[in-house]
């Protein structure tokens, strides 16, 4: 019998946590401005699950209704921005989970862009800006412009 992949998350603080069952049926990045309003950066990378995938727990999660029928849930302690919720069409409710809350985010590959009309016009920008370990003033520059794979130092 083969287990099912079960991954978890939570907010900043520890106290909204998550547990996801099975595949998820996506990965992307939204460009919309709601989604960048919601987390607060240029896109928001969320992973797709059925509402019955998911399973919370810990202190409950706050939800913003921000258009009819849409919800986003943050953490009431922190603010971390955990969730968008709403109707999937199809496949029924569904439960796209933003990217960064997840405990190893690693093991999740976007696969796609959506709302790509709306993206922030510097978006498809290849640039050579300096990439650090850490803050700027406090660590070497490690290279300039996208990895190639592989971290060189400058």
């Amino acid at each position: 019998m083969v287990a099912e992949v079960t991954m978890t998350g939570g907010c900043m603080c520890g106290a909204v946590r998550y547990a996801t069952k099975g595949d998820p049926f996506i990965v992307g990045h939204c460009h919309c401005e709601s989604c960048r309003k919601h987390c607060g950066a240029a896109f928001g990378t969320l992973v797709g699950f059925k509402v019955d995938q998911v399973a919370f727990n810990g202190d409950q999660r706050r939800i913003y209704e921000s258009s009819p029928d849409i919800g986003r849930a943050f953490c009431g302690k922190c603010g971390t921005p955990l969730t968008w919720e709403g109707d999937g069409g199809d496949i029924g409710h569904i439960v796209e989970i933003h990217i960064g809350t997840f405990d190893n985010p690693h093991a999740l590959v976007p696969t796609r862009h959506a709302f790509y009309n709306e993206r922030l016009p510097w978006i498809d920008k290849a640039d050579q800006l300096p990439r650090f370990e850490g803050f700027p003033d406090d660590s070497p520059i490690l290279q300039y412009g996208p990895s190639s794979g592989s971290l060189s130092e400058v």
